[in-house]
């Protein structure tokens, strides 16, 4: 697997987005990504010492800290369920939003706007709160919005409850963490048709 600036970048910020530490997403990231011209990215699910702790030297908002510093001219925007997520730096805002709230969602894209060019469920993994947060807020966003979840266990479930959107695993070469004997460093790209 090749090294690439965006997984220098997460490595420095201590996001699990990257090789070294968890996931094998900041290539595919870097490949999809590096022509884009983000301006707002959108993050769900920042992560707590409490839900990250197994991180050495984790840092609040790591993979916030990594879109801001590889999209020098992008806002950058979190959410998250737990006020001890909250942070503010820079072009960093967040928010405390429950992705199973529809009311906390529709305030949540009330007060970042809805041209979000990138948006990132990084929640709690549940396929059900994935697949209502999609259909949630897909809505709000702008059409050509790069919306991504993260650590999908089970993507056939997703695109079956996100029938009215294009869905999409791609092959991301990954170490294998299973639970249960399934992987669980996939991500699903969802479009609208």
């Amino acid at each position: 697997m090749v090294e690439t600036p965006l997984c220098e970048i997460a490595y420095k910020h201590k996001t699990d987005k990257c090789p070294r530490i968890k996931h094998c997403y900041t290539p595919f990231y870097y490949e999809l990504l590096k022509d884009k011209p983000i301006k707002r990215v959108l993050e769900m699910g920042i992560g707590t010492m409490e839900t990250m702790g197994h991180i050495p030297n984790y840092k609040i908002g790591a993979s916030l800290y990594m879109w801001q510093e590889f999209f020098p001219e992008a806002q950058v925007f979190g959410a998250d369920i737990s006020p001890n997520a909250m942070i503010d730096d820079k072009r960093i805002k967040t928010y405390i939003c429950d992705e199973t709230d529809e009311e906390q969602v529709k305030q949540l894209v009330n007060k970042v706007g809805s041209d979000v060019d990138l948006f990132i469920d990084d929640a709690s993994h549940f396929v059900s709160h994935q697949i209502f947060l999609a259909k949630t807020i897909l809505p709000l966003l702008k059409k050509d919005v790069i919306y991504i979840i993260e650590d999908v266990g089970m993507p056939d479930h997703i695109k079956k409850g996100l029938i009215d959107y294009d869905c999409h695993v791609p092959r991301i070469p990954h170490k294998r963490y299973l639970r249960n004997r399934i992987p669980k460093d996939r991500l699903l790209i969802v479009k609208n048709k």
